[in-house]
């Protein structure tokens, strides 16, 4: 990359959110031996074209960034480091109450992950209404930062409806975190679209029945 577009793209990640080009129009002029704001504008146009950049225009100002699938491509290139946040899940089987361990799926992943000296600053966690009511009735700690709750059928065959959630959380917080995907818990299902979203973000991906296993790094 240029050094005009490591910039604007520096600054994409550093802000978590649109860019103004006119803000970076100074940094760029200690770099560049023409206008600062040509530069700005032909290297932000090569970004936008290879699909790392989005696009918005307000009145005569240019904002941009970073497309949710090139973040971590970007982090990577650049040697940015962000927290980490842990994408995960639990479950409960009233069917079989006396079987508890799924219900601490995400308690055990953020150990064995804090064993290999990797902090998770952020906890999301799909899981069902059985399974969120158990949880909270016995108290099982850290608390998630957040729930998403579907009935279990959705996680056993409604792929659109599950990839649009779980791409709707990794787009929103990859800007902040750099998220870690937990293909252990709920279903088949939910697993393959983690892996799905994992290849195509980028992003890391682990499985921790028994030893942790990186199954992207």
């Amino acid at each position: 990359e240029s050094e005009v577009q490591r910039i604007i793209l520096l600054n994409c990640l550093k802000s978590e959110n649109y860019v103004s080009l006119a803000s970076l129009a100074e940094e760029v002029s200690k770099v560049v031996r023409y206008r600062a704001s040509a530069a700005l504008s032909q290297n932000a146009a090569l970004l936008e074209r290879r699909g790392i950049l989005e696009k918005r225009v307000e009145g005569r100002r240019v904002y941009v960034k970073i497309r949710p699938n090139y973040v971590q491509v970007v982090r990577a290139a650049l040697n940015f480091k962000s927290p980490y946040c842990l994408i995960s899940g639990y479950t409960w089987n009233p069917m079989e109450p006396e079987k508890l361990e799924p219900l601490k799926n995400y308690v055990d992943a953020v150990k064995k992950l804090e064993d290999e000296g990797i902090k998770v600053d952020y906890i999301v966690c799909f899981t069902t209404p059985e399974a969120q009511n158990k949880r909270k009735e016995l108290g099982v700690t850290p608390e998630p930062n957040e729930e998403i709750v579907f009935p279990f059928k959705v996680y056993q065959s409604d792929y659109d409806r599950l990839k649009r959630e779980i791409k709707s959380v990794v787009d929103r917080l990859i800007y902040k975190y750099e998220p870690i995907l937990d293909i252990t818990p709920l279903t088949k299902l939910y697993s393959d679209i983690l892996a799905e979203i994992s290849e195509n973000y980028g992003l890391k991906r682990i499985y921790h029945f028994g030893p942790l296993t990186w199954l992207k790094k």
